[in-house]
């Protein structure tokens, strides 16, 4: 999975140069790492630096604080995900695997992405990020798909994107325990089919589950 702007997360930290863009791609691969391992919390500047091969004063010239750099690494996530995943209205099953590949192929994204949801009041909240921006695109792109008519409108798009994703992510996201006793971890093959299966009942039109919140007594 590639995450940077580099679009290389996995080999721009081999790569001796002095340009600035190359050095701040480097802290935010090692940051990822650093921070799937220990959160936000057990991470130090100095272990992200020493993992970059960079000093530890670069941090705060590219990011201001260790926060900035955390928040760096959510927002090139983000931006994967809006440009190297974008999603497929006409292919929401595709998409699917596609997101499940690409995060069985980078575990300490999903690593990081918890540890962001345990810390995530200590670090502070900001008025948009590139995880909302990536998200509405989401959004935006199956609702033009329903309006077309090439996609069901039985769910709302927001709720069928979040649902999609969901189901993508559902072996990985599972306990090693609870997944493998469905399936075992080597047929890879059989969970992208339960994934594709799942997705293309869920657009087979039929309609949602009665609103219960919504009855009057």
């Amino acid at each position: 999975m590639r995450l940077s702007s580099e679009r290389s997360f996995g080999n721009v930290a081999t790569v001796a140069s002095r340009d600035p863009e190359r050095k701040r791609a480097q802290l935010v691969e090692a940051a990822l790492v650093e921070f799937a391992i220990r959160g936000f919390s057990g991470t130090t500047v100095d272990a992200i630096a020493s993992r970059a091969g960079c000093s530890t004063g670069l941090i705060y010239t590219h990011f201001g604080s260790k926060e900035g750099l955390f928040h760096a690494v959510l927002d090139a996530i983000a931006e994967h995900a809006t440009q190297e995943l974008p999603i497929t209205p006409e292919d929401l099953p595709g998409y699917a695997v596609r997101l499940y590949d690409a995060n069985l192929a980078r575990p300490e994204v999903l690593r990081f992405v918890a540890w962001y949801q345990l810390e995530r009041e200590q670090l502070g909240r900001r008025d948009e990020d590139g995880t909302t921006r990536a998200m509405r695109e989401k959004i935006t792109a199956v609702q033009s798909a329903q309006k077309r008519g090439s996609l069901p409108e039985h769910f709302d798009a927001g709720e069928l994107v979040l649902t999609v994703q969901t189901i993508a992510l559902m072996w990985l996201t599972s306990t090693s325990e609870v997944a493998n006793a469905i399936t075992s971890p080597e047929d890879q093959e059989r969970r992208r089919r339960v994934i594709v299966d799942a997705v293309t009942r869920l657009l087979s039109g039929q309609p949602a589950a009665p609103d219960v919140s919504a009855r009057e007594d």
